[in-house]
């Protein structure tokens, strides 16, 4: 009997880790609207690797969907998107004095 379970749990870890690593490790958002004067000029680009302490449904589908879709700053001062988590409590802000999105988010 263990040694069918062996076989579950090694099937399970190598359906596990084919699904991290089909992940793509850095998604650049598509830009939906023209970034102001004052906003960065590049794409935002998201690191899954970054984010890598949380297991996938943590932000797919409820946050993200699994297709890349645009979104704005705008939104994720709403609480939507990025700005979920990135709230200024829960971790860094997305936007506003505090963000560092342009050191990190929307590097080149």
């Amino acid at each position: 009997m263990l040694g069918k379970w062996s076989l579950v749990v090694a099937g399970a870890a190598v359906l596990a880790s084919a699904a991290a690593l089909a992940m793509p490790v850095v998604v650049r958002v598509p830009i939906v609207k023209p970034h102001g004067a004052a906003d960065p000029a590049d794409p935002g680009l998201f690191s899954h690797w970054q984010h890598d302490q949380y297991p996938c449904f943590v932000c797919h589908p409820a946050i993200f969907p699994r297709a890349r879709k645009g979104f704005t700053h705008d939104e994720m001062d709403e609480g939507r998107f990025c700005g979920a988590c990135h709230d200024g409590r829960s971790a860094p802000p997305a936007s506003g004095a505090r963000a560092a999105c342009r050191a990190s988010c929307h590097a080149k």
